[in-house]
């Protein structure tokens, strides 16, 4: 039994894993290395944010087939890490809830890995809203059209996880719409938090360079910032190419 009844869970890959992480951005970012490193700091940037929150236990989901290579550099402790089981996406999710519900968790917020400056008040309003009703979802809308958040509360002993995962147009502009109506067909209340990105494609590798330039952004994202000046690409006579 858990010492704490909330968890704040990142679903992630190990960064030095079999399978290279972040591959989508490798038009972007060539070097398989360079992109290791990158996405390590995204980690120890949201890792280190949600490490912090009170009264909340934080656990890393890897890709169990990967491996756990590279965690520890990321500022992710051996004993927060767990792995995901199944083979889809929506099987990985419904199976990390149902781990952290059975461990005695009352409360569970998911998020991805790619959220370098993620607000810190997303994760904590979402723990609030569910606080506030049991027969609710949270879930935070991306820019993409999928969702970079989403939150649930234990069911009643014996009731399995709602369904928000099977049906579901993944990695497409649908998701967040279609969990909604998945949602709905389980008979539960949707909250829906402000909007936010994921740094999975060019236009959220720019967002985050914009980000990053600012002080503020620099400041949420330390690991992140730092990598991005040492990557080859910020480095050339002409300055930095527009992705």
């Amino acid at each position: 039994m858990t010492t704490s009844s909330h968890a704040v869970v990142v679903m992630a890959r190990a960064p030095d894993g079999a399978r290279p992480p972040k591959t989508r951005l490798a038009g972007i970012v060539p070097d398989e290395r360079q992109r290791r490193r990158l996405y390590a700091a995204f980690l120890s940037d949201i890792v280190g944010r949600c490490g912090s929150l009170r009264n909340t236990a934080l656990r890393v989901a890897y890709a169990a087939g990967g491996g756990t290579a590279g965690f520890e550099r990321a500022g992710v402790r051996a004993d927060c890490l767990m792995p995901q089981r199944g083979e889809t996406l929506g099987e990985r999710e419904r199976g990390v809830f149902e781990d952290l519900f059975l461990a005695g968790f009352s409360a569970v917020v998911m998020i991805g890995s790619d959220l370098p400056t993620l607000p810190i008040d997303r994760v904590t309003g979402a723990l609030a809203r569910l606080r506030d009703a049991s027969r609710r979802v949270v879930l935070g809308p991306a820019a993409d059209g999928g969702y970079y958040l989403i939150g649930l509360t234990r069911p009643p002993a014996g009731a399995p996880v709602p369904d928000l995962f099977s049906d579901i147009r993944w990695s497409t502009a649908s998701a967040c719409a279609d969990t909604i109506a998945a949602a709905a067909r389980c008979g539960l209340q949707v909250a829906l938090l402000d909007g936010w990105y994921d740094v999975d494609d060019a236009a959220g590798f720019t967002r985050l360079r914009d980000d990053l330039a600012t002080d503020a952004g620099a400041r949420l994202a330390p690991a992140t910032t730092a990598v991005l000046k040492t990557l080859t690409i910020f480095r050339s006579p002409g300055g930095p190419p527009s992705p």
